[in-house]
């Protein structure tokens, strides 16, 4: 299976500043490919993105979109499986004003 994964404003470089990165593997829940790319691209993805406090793992201002949708939105939400040819999301807390 693989899973496409596009890092977004600061997380771009994060994910090989490339359009998108492709994660290969048996089966896999959103969950375990946060963790997966965490260990891969190391500390900064993993500041940018996790949060060991937070219930669910992920720091709240985070967004993550499977196909375009919402993970929060979806049944499994962290844990959803994802599928071959699945798009993931991850965008970047914004700060502006």
């Amino acid at each position: 299976m693989k899973v496409h994964v596009r890092g977004y404003l600061t997380l771009r470089d994060l994910v090989g500043g490339q359009p998108s990165r492709t994660v290969e593997a048996g089966t896999m829940t959103l969950r375990q490919l946060i963790a997966r790319l965490a260990k891969e691209l190391g500390e900064e993805f993993s500041r940018s993105v996790q949060d060991p406090t937070s219930d669910t793992g992920i720091r709240p201002e985070v967004s993550i979109l499977i196909n375009g949708r919402h993970h929060t939105h979806l049944p499994g939400r962290l844990d959803t499986q994802l599928a071959d040819g699945d798009e993931v999301a991850i965008f970047p807390p914004v700060a502006g004003g």
